[in-house]
C-alpha cells in the first residue's frame, strides 16, 4: 500500500503541476496581450504628443497673426478717422461756400434764406441783365441738387 500512495500522491502532483503549467500558459498569453495593448498605447500617447506640439504651434502662428492684423486694423482706422474728420471739414467749408455765393446771388436782404425757400421771383426782380439772370437760375438749380 506504501507502493500505491506514493503513486496517488505522484499523480496527484503531476495532476497540479499540469494545471500551474497550464495557469502559466494563460498568464503568459494574457502578459502578451497587455504588452501588445500597451505598444498601441505607446503610439497612441506619441501621436498625441506630436498633435498637440503642432497645436501649440498653430496657436502661436494665429496669436502672431491676430497681433499683425490687429495693428493694420488700428492703422487703417487712424487713417479712415483722420479722412472722414477731413472730408467733415471739407463739407463744411463746402456748405460756408455754397451759403455764400447764395447770399451773392440773391442779394444781401436775402442772406438768411435757404437754397430751397429761394423762389423765382427772387431772381425775377433783376430783369435788366437776363444772361447774368440764366446764371444765376443754373447755379442755384446745381447748388439745390448738390444740398
Amino acid at each position: 500500500m506504501n507502493d500505491m500512495a506514493i503513486l496517488v500522491i505522484d499523480g496527484i502532483l503531476v495532476v497540479l503541476l499540469l494545471a500551474a503549467i497550464v495557469a502559466c500558459i494563460l498568464v503568459y498569453r494574457r502578459m502578451m496581450t497587455i504588452r501588445e495593448g500597451q505598444a498601441e498605447l505607446k503610439a497612441l500617447v506619441d501621436n498625441l504628443n506630436i498633435a498637440i506640439s503642432e497645436a501649440q504651434k498653430s496657436v502661436t502662428y494665429l496669436k502672431t497673426s491676430s497681433t499683425d492684423i490687429e495693428d493694420t486694423l488700428k492703422t487703417q482706422m487712424i487713417k479712415g478717422r483722420a479722412l472722414a474728420d477731413e472730408m467733415a471739414v471739407i463739407i463744411e467749408a463746402g456748405n460756408n461756400l455754397a451759403d455764400r455765393i447764395e447770399q451773392g446771388l440773391t442779394g444781401p436782404g436775402r442772406a438768411g434764406a435757404k437754397i430751397g425757400s429761394v423762389s423765382n421771383d427772387i431772381l425775377d426782380e433783376d430783369e435788366t441783365d437776363p444772361e447774368r439772370n440764366a446764371e444765376q437760375r443754373a447755379l442755384l438749380e446745381a447748388l439745390r441738387e448738390a444740398r
